[in-house]
């Protein structure tokens, strides 16, 4: 029991990555069953600003996923790689923080 209490840390980050990422491909594909009719906030910002805005609204990801036809595939990519540089960023703390504190040990 005791190697697992060691990792617990990593096993808990990985399950709520699991997690996330099941939930944003399950996000992904159901939006493509929502309706056409936009509601909410879409709506205002089609008044405010008209239906040719919303449609041009550029996006981060245009460069890299700008090739990729379908756009259920194009969104799951686009969901994981959010989350690749997420957990990347998060893994570059810790290891930073554990250098840091080596450091402060010395």
């Amino acid at each position: 029991m005791q190697p697992l209490i060691r990792y617990k840390g990593v096993i808990l980050t990985i399950a709520i990555t699991l997690m996330v990422l099941l939930l944003m491909i399950a996000i992904g594909f159901s939006i493509g069953i929502l309706s056409d009719n936009p509601d909410g906030l879409e709506r205002v910002l089609i008044d405010a600003k008209g239906e040719h805005w919303l449609e041009n609204l550029p996006s981060p990801w245009e460069p890299i996923l700008g090739g990729i036809e379908n756009e259920y595939i194009a969104g799951v990519l686009g969901v994981i790689l959010t989350l690749v540089i997420i957990i990347g960023i998060f893994y570059l703390i810790i290891i930073l923080k554990k250098k840091k504190e080596e450091n402060d040990n010395e």
